[in-house]
């Protein structure tokens, strides 16, 4: 038996909740029509444990999610995840939202990634995915965006949140359209397997948000 670790993805706006055992997806909550919809950490987290015919103490791990993206629903998984990880005792490890749409995307692609999700109006959160890693994570402006996407056309695959109309160098405008804004169970678990050995003594965590 692996690692049993509980996954949790909120920051897109929609609950994803999944379980594993080691590399080995045991539940996904995208699976089940009636959780559709059901923002319900607790609901969402009983249900993993029920069908995959765990329990509270068989978790060791607790991957979330910690934007940038919603924040308070953010706040609330990163919450449960650090009252789970303070009651069990166990590494709560966050990854940023950017490594999981970005590492997403480009499974989907085979395409470098621009990550983009809004914040307070004009402001974006904007960052590249290359080469199994993110590169150049910042808050900056939508003007910033347009500079970046026109340079980045026809080499980068786009993640996140944006529509977004510009008017590139050549001529004419293109329409830019993000084409995942969450990442899989199955992209989750690797990206977080990936980087457990190192930070598996990590007891708490902070939304994205909170820590800029």
């Amino acid at each position: 038996m692996g690692l049993i670790s509980l996954l949790l993805q909120n920051s897109a706006g929609q609950m994803s909740v999944g379980l594993a055992d080691g590399g080995d997806v045991l539940f996904q909550s995208g699976d089940y029509p009636e959780l559709k919809g059901v923002r319900n950490i607790e609901v969402n987290v009983s249900a993993a444990l029920a069908h995959s015919g765990k329990s509270i103490a068989d978790i060791e791990c607790v991957f979330v999610d910690i934007g940038p993206g919603g924040l308070g629903a953010t706040r609330t998984t990163a919450a449960f995840a650090n009252a789970l990880g303070f009651a069990r005792d166990i590494s709560i490890i966050g990854i940023n939202a950017f490594e999981l749409i970005g590492f997403h995307a480009a499974q989907l692609t085979g395409k470098p990634v621009v990550c983009i999700r809004p914040a307070a109006w004009p402001s974006c959160y904007v960052g590249k995915f290359e080469n199994g890693q993110l590169l150049e994570f910042a808050f900056t402006d939508q003007e910033a965006v347009k500079v970046l996407l026109a340079k980045t056309k026809y080499s980068h695959a786009i993640a996140g949140k944006v529509s977004l109309k510009i008017l590139p160098e050549d001529g004419g405008s293109k329409t830019f359209e993000a084409i995942t804004n969450s990442a899989s169970v199955g992209s989750f678990l690797e990206v977080a397997l990936a980087q457990y050995s190192d930070r598996k003594d990590q007891r708490r965590v902070y939304p994205i948000t909170e820590a800029l």
